[in-house]
């Protein structure tokens, strides 16, 4: 093939490309007027009516996606915000930019209504069944709810699963603290388990008095303790991360004083003046 017939089917596709983003665009320009209608004429702002452009919002992006012209779709998007003086930040996600491209609204208005269409795809909810899905969750505010409340859920679910097998290794290469003898005692390791369990009552100080070894010990039980452990790991990195940031502050803070003004002085709060 000659380089004048491969120039020529790559101009071909870019052209097909613009075609289908020309498309795209178009599309979200009669929904963006549709909303400007459902906005300035219907009073009530009913449910429906915002369910069904949100369901036109959910269609249009799948399209984009399925044609593959999405990437070129939100630049073009990007641009014409741009020009209503609506700037779009680069960590901002693609479906948002659909939101507030259609809406021409806020960042928060925006947030609420992709955060109700991420629920959707999260239940892999298809856009003709969008209106119910949100009228069973009892609205928009309640899918942002449930949406930003299963993004922190997993969050905390990897942050988990990440100290339990931490916790698990730990487990493998300490060295025991203290060797005991319970006389007349016995474990059934059943489940291929390792670790025996022992009944303490506490004594204070530190101090525990061991009772009793429980007589059979099973995965169940072992994954129990491990997570107790593993959360118990999460909240000592935390609080030594929160301690290392107020150490950083208080560094800061002295190292300001050192040279600070009266001017500054005056502007301190006297938390800060304490901190010094």
């Amino acid at each position: 093939m000659s380089k004048k017939s491969v120039n020529a089917k790559s101009l071909q596709q870019q052209q097909m490309v613009e075609a289908k983003v020309a498309e795209v665009l178009k599309q979200a320009n009669a929904l963006s007027a549709e909303r400007e209608k459902f906005e300035q004429e219907e009073l009530a702002r009913t449910n429906k009516a915002l369910y069904a452009i949100l369901t036109k919002v959910y269609a249009l992006f799948k399209q984009a996606f399925d044609d593959k012209c999405l990437k070129d779709a939100v630049k073009k998007m990007q641009e014409e915000l741009a020009k209503r003086g609506v700037k779009v930040q680069k960590n901002t996600p693609a479906l948002t930019v659909f939101v507030r491209y259609v809406f021409n609204s806020d960042r928060k208005r925006a947030y609420n209504y992709t955060s109700t269409l991420m629920a959707a795809i999260q239940a892999e909810v298809q856009p003709g069944n969008l209106a119910a899905f949100i009228e069973g969750k009892n609205g928009v505010e309640e899918c942002k709810k449930e949406f930003r409340k299963s993004e922190k859920q997993k969050v905390k679910e990897q942050a988990l699963e990440a100290a339990t097998q931490e916790v698990s290794e730990h487990l493998e290469i300490i060295d025991a603290k203290h060797t005991v003898t319970l006389a007349n005692e016995s474990v059934d390791l059943s489940d291929d388990v390792q670790y025996a369990f022992i009944v303490a009552r506490v004594m204070g100080n530190g101090e525990y008095g061991l009772l009793r070894v429980v007589p059979r010990s099973t995965k169940g039980m072992f994954s129990t303790a491990v997570k107790e452990l593993a959360k118990q790991l999460i909240e000592r990195k935390e609080a030594a991360i929160t301690d290392a940031k107020k150490q950083t502050v208080n560094e800061q803070t002295k190292k300001t004083a050192e040279t600070m003004t009266a001017k500054a002085a005056a502007a301190m709060t006297v938390k800060e003046l304490e901190a010094a």
